[in-house]
């Protein structure tokens, strides 16, 4: 099944705890702190896979974790860091985080993170110093990033071939390209974009053939409205019209109204008209009056016959040429959004319903859960950091009182004088 739209959640590892630890050897009496530090936790990157072309993979597994890093040990030793996890996506893949672009995959192997692993926790031979030389407390690992991720898939291709229904997309793709496409002398025989590799000459390019549009796709009608936003992704339109139709100009104008119903931005997309079925008597009469009518709107046209390869060659040199002068498909603009370091952690300060004083912030927080409430010196070292980022003195301002219940993330705290 062609899954172009999903949605997942993603939770990078936490990082391990550092450690407490001392010294303990034979005739060495002081032999100081040897806390390892924690590993830090698995973070977790989209890569996009020429080998994937479809978001169906992701469609049932909704929930990806990264492990853990370990604690650290005694005697220096470090924690292991968390291996981070792949999660594989087909090229043409756009990233949303929060509602915001965070990346555009457009290339095999590019890598995009999106959530990143906890920091692990520093053991206590880091904080040895002149002035503390014992020192009795370790940090807690940093938890992971969490975060809900929508994830739509934008076909990748040079060309794109639209057009009605039986309009003999499928068949011109089969036949330029090792693509088997479904080929039935029925509508709707593409259920969903199929990619194939054209190799001409020294050139080469991509060629996705588009389910067929009828009137009305943009507003929901058909498969159209499933499968416009593909066209997007296209550097030049390949619009195949069959000419055994009886009135394929309309067919023509239709097709076009219905790309600049869905965006005014695909009716300025270079096209080529292309009739096709012209090994059809009845597709041969009209192929003179298509011809010139089309041409007369300023669109380059060409008539061929998928069949027997009349003007095929022909049009996929054209096609090879009207490439080399046309741009790169550019990537979407991202606004990477970074806090600079050293950046004092904002917060905020509410009264709740009981009285007690709720504190948040998120880079805040972020420090405060890698204390160890447990440990008499990291709650010493808390005070200090709490006072330094000038929380104590916000809930003086606010009238906290002496007695009165302080909340921190999961942490509460009686405030004394």
């Amino acid at each position: 099944m062609f899954i172009d739209e999903v949605t997942i959640k993603v939770i990078a590892g936490r990082g391990g705890d550092g450690v407490v630890s001392f010294r303990r050897e034979k005739y060495v009496p002081f032999g100081g702190p040897d806390g390892g530090d924690g590993g830090d936790g698995g973070s977790i990157y989209l890569e996009a896979d020429e080998g994937y072309n479809t978001l169906s993979h992701l469609r049932y597994n909704k929930l990806y974790k990264a492990p853990s890093g370990e604690p650290g040990r005694g005697n220096n030793c470090y924690g292991k860091t968390g291996q981070d996890l792949i999660i594989k996506v087909p090229v043409g893949t756009i990233v949303r985080k929060n509602g915001k672009i965070i990346g555009d995959l457009t290339s095999h192997q590019e890598r995009c993170l999106v959530a990143k692993g906890g920091r692990g926790g520093r053991g206590n031979a880091k904080f040895a110093g002149p002035r503390n030389q014992t020192p009795r407390f370790a940090e807690r690992g940093e938890s992971g990033e969490e975060a809900i991720l929508e994830l739509e898939l934008k076909v990748l291709a040079d060309v794109g071939l639209v057009g009605f229904p039986n309009a003999g997309k499928s068949t011109f793709l089969s036949k330029i390209s090792a693509a088997r496409p479904k080929v039935a002398d029925y509508p709707f025989t593409t259920l969903n974009p199929v990619l194939g590799v054209v190799d001409l000459d020294e050139h080469s390019f991509v060629v996705a053939d588009l389910p067929g549009l009828i009137s009305g796709a943009h507003q929901g009608a058909g498969l159209g409205i499933a499968f416009l936003k593909h066209v997007e992704r296209t550097r030049l339109l390949l619009h195949l019209v069959d000419l055994s139709a009886d009135q394929p100009w309309e067919d023509f104008t239709t097709i076009n109204k219905e790309l600049a119903g869905y965006s005014q931005e695909l009716t300025g997309k270079p096209q080529i008209v292309v009739g096709t079925k012209i090994d059809l008597p009845e597709a041969a009469a009209k192929q003179k009056e298509f011809t010139e009518r089309i041409a007369n709107q300023g669109y380059e046209v060409i008539c061929i016959s998928a069949v027997t390869g009349e003007n095929v060659k022909q049009l996929l040199y054209l096609i090879a040429d009207r490439l080399k002068k046309l741009p790169r498909i550019s990537k979407i603009e991202i606004n990477y959004e970074q806090t600079l370091p050293g950046a004092e952690p904002v917060f905020t300060i509410e009264r709740e319903e009981d009285g007690a004083f709720r504190i948040t912030g998120e880079q805040l927080l972020k420090k405060i859960a890698r204390f160890n409430p447990d440990q008499d010196e990291a709650l010493l070292r808390l005070d200090q950091l709490l006072k330094r980022h000038g929380v104590l003195t916000a809930l003086e301002n606010e009238g906290v009182k002496e007695g009165d219940l302080i909340r921190i993330g999961h942490y509460e705290f009686i405030y004394r004088l």
